[in-house]
């Protein structure tokens, strides 16, 4: 009695010619390391158990790859399609937040900038006359450089 079949490793492109009417088959078959697996039938009676093999080829990636695209060409896959709808959506969506987000950004800068200014006029304005010390007019002038490197 043979094992239950693990999980496949590789897919086999088969070639086979039925015992009973000598007719070709053709499959595709998922097997384990063990060469333990199942097939689809692609053309040909159907397997009776007398069968025998006359060609083999174990499928890679890149046959894998032309298969998919040759498949996608003629029967695009509605679920992928929608995928990719939702992708260009989502970076439509992106692109249009970066942008307000840096728009914001500026704008913030430009406030920020405006309130040093103000800061440093009303010190100006408050003080003038009056025998400014020197750390209130190195607070005003530092208020001031701020407010230039804020909206740089």
């Amino acid at each position: 009695m043979s094992e239950p079949m693990s999980k496949p490793t590789r897919i086999k492109l088969e070639v086979d010619r039925d015992g009973w009417t000598s007719n070709l088959q053709v499959n595709l078959a998922q097997v384990d390391d063990n060469d333990s697996g199942w097939g689809y039938r692609l053309a040909g009676p159907k397997y009776n158990g007398s069968s025998r093999n006359l060609l083999s080829r174990t499928l890679d990636e890149r046959d894998a790859q032309e298969i998919r695209d040759a498949l996608n060409a003629v029967f695009p896959d509605e679920r992928i399609a929608q995928l990719t709808d939702e992708r260009d959506r989502a970076r439509r969506w992106a692109v249009g937040l970066e942008q307000e987000n840096a728009e914001l950004a500026r704008r913030l800068a430009e406030v920020r900038a405006e309130v040093l200014r103000e800061a440093a006029e009303a010190i100006d304005a408050t003080y003038t006359g009056r025998g400014v010390d020197r750390q209130v007019r190195i607070g005003a002038e530092l208020l001031r450089r701020m407010s230039a490197e804020a909206t740089r």
